[in-house]
């Protein structure tokens, strides 16, 4: 799972970091148009997860997310020959649900190939692979834009997709489950009538919101409101993707149950807090406070970051039934898929538009989010009896 995975998160790094300019230098399109675009086969992709993750159990995970590569892996050379808006939002729409189902699908077979600490230190080690393939994919993706012709780009656009057809061969060889019947599963509907799991997830989808803070704010608020370098939105990134390689696993180690989970839940909303204000404080500033500034609150931020990252993985896996894990990993990708597209619009109006007082609200946020958890995962704790039976009736 660990190389399945880094191969194909090294593909889409690759692919993410150039596909905009592709679609607007080469083909032709507007920024507009390829906003709207990705827009909506975001929306797409978030209706995958539920859906792909109920038929993992049903038809067993490996053969499902196998298929699902494989058609991803078309989706995703279909790019090469988009000529028009309507062609590129359909290429991008189906691309996003292969790709969000497989993810789906993906942490439900870990959830039940594994029990217990095991799991929860698998999922933090593959956050660990992530974050290297996507460094990685960005190193490739600098050549491309180095060389800036149809030709790279569409290079770009054939490697990303052999990567697909690469992760399903992976594949072949992890273990196999056998499907759930359904007289012993769970029916699609539960998971959304397991109020208290989809009022967790929610809380924790919109803590979620923290990743777009390095990936859209820092940007911005370097460029608009410090004397920073520009460099420093680099170091930044790079500080935030070695960290979490060196010390997920190590965090998550510490947080394998529902108990610890909550209070680290809690505490990341104040890690964050923290983080915020100290970015805030770089306004204004002489450059070498700025990057003072930002470099210490990009550290505080990573920190939150893993804190938050190790709870969601403990109390996404542990609060839900294990025969239909599927559809409830799928919930939580549909969250982390939600949470991915309104926070650049929560940075951009908060700090981005407000400047230092910005962050001073979104750092408020942050800590009620981290207070309303505490409760939300006692109800989910309390109420397990009545979802964790198999064959729930309708």
């Amino acid at each position: 799972m660990a190389l399945a995975t880094l191969i194909n998160v090294t593909g889409n790094g690759i692919y993410i970091v150039v596909a905009v300019l592709y679609f607007t230098r080469i083909v032709g399109l507007s920024p507009t148009q390829v906003g709207v675009g990705l827009s909506i086969a975001g929306l797409c992709g978030l209706l995958a997860g539920v859906p792909m993750g109920h038929l993992g159990d049903r038809v067993g995970g490996r053969e499902l997310i196998i298929v699902l590569l494989l058609l991803g892996s078309i989706a995703a050379a279909a790019a090469a020959f988009v000529e028009s808006f309507w062609q590129f939002v359909i290429q991008a729409s189906v691309l996003a649900i292969f790709d969000r189902g497989s993810a789906a699908v993906r942490s439900g077979l870990i959830a039940t190939t594994s029990t217990g600490p095991e799991r929860i230190r698998t999922r933090a080690y593959l956050r660990s692979v992530v974050n290297v393939g996507l460094a990685l994919g960005g190193a490739g993706a600098a050549l491309a834009l180095v060389a800036d012709t149809k030709a790279a780009y569409v290079t770009v656009i054939m490697v990303n997709a052999a990567t697909y057809l690469l992760t399903a061969l992976v594949l072949r060889s992890y273990p196999h489950i056998d499907p759930i019947p359904a007289e012993n599963g769970a029916p699609i509907s539960q998971v959304f009538r397991d109020l208290p799991y989809v009022v967790m997830t929610a809380l924790m989808a919109a803590m979620a919101v923290q990743y777009a803070i390095i990936d859209v704010g820092v940007p911005l608020w370097v460029d608009n409101y410090t004397s920073a370098p520009r460099w420093s939105i680099s170091l930044l990134f790079v500080m935030n993707t070695l960290v979490v390689v060196l010390f997920q696993v190590a965090v998550s180690r510490r947080v394998e149950t529902v108990a610890v989970a909550a209070r680290v839940a809690s505490i990341s909303g104040l890690v964050f807090w923290l983080a915020c204000m100290i970015f805030a404080a770089s306004e204004g500033r002489s450059t070498h406070w700025a990057v003072a500034c930002l470099v210490t609150a990009g550290l505080v931020h990573v920190i939150g970051e893993m804190l938050q990252a190790a709870s969601q993985i403990c109390l996404s896996q542990e609060l839900a039934p294990n025969h239909a894990q599927g559809q409830y990993q799928g919930l939580a990708s549909t969250g982390f898929s939600l949470s991915a597209m309104i926070a650049p619009t929560v940075i951009t109006l908060l700090p981005i538009k407000l400047g230092a007082p910005g962050w001073w609200i979104l750092g408020g946020i942050f800590v009620v989010l981290g207070l309303l958890l505490l409760p939300a995962i006692a109800w989910t704790q309390r109420t397990r009896t009545r979802f964790m039976a198999p064959a729930l009736a309708d």
